[in-house]
């Protein structure tokens, strides 16, 4: 069974779940709107929502393997997913106050190497 790790941002009403690994057959039953992977492509972010088990709104983020967990693709994979839900809310980075991106960014890496390391917290 692909396991979808799911964690909750708390401070901005998106969801964020990871997976690894997980066939798009089983990924398009599952969210709403998401296509394949490209066939060369490490790793995904898609803002999209979760059918099952209920409807939740949030940001996808799939990476082809666990090889695929890399330092350069947590960051760059992060920074997209920060810059989906700063969308989402209506908020831009600011140069000036960097602070909110930042941190966001930071917390959605943290989420990602959790799932790299099996240490999801609950």
């Amino acid at each position: 069974m692909t396991q979808i790790h799911e964690f909750d941002c708390e401070i901005y009403p998106r969801k964020l779940w990871v997976t690894v690994g997980a066939p798009y057959e089983v990924i398009k039953d599952m969210f709403e709107d998401v296509a394949p992977m490209e066939e060369n492509a490490d790793a995904q972010v898609d803002h999209t929502r979760r059918l099952k088990p209920d409807g939740k709104g949030g940001i996808l983020m799939r990476f082809a393997n666990r090889k695929a967990i890399t330092t350069c693709n947590i960051t760059h994979e992060s920074a997209h997913a920060a810059l989906e839900i700063f969308e989402y809310i209506g908020a831009y980075p600011d140069p000036r106050n960097q602070e909110p991106f930042a941190y966001l960014c930071g917390w959605i890496a943290k989420c990602i190497d959790e799932v790299k390391r099996n240490k999801q917290s609950k």
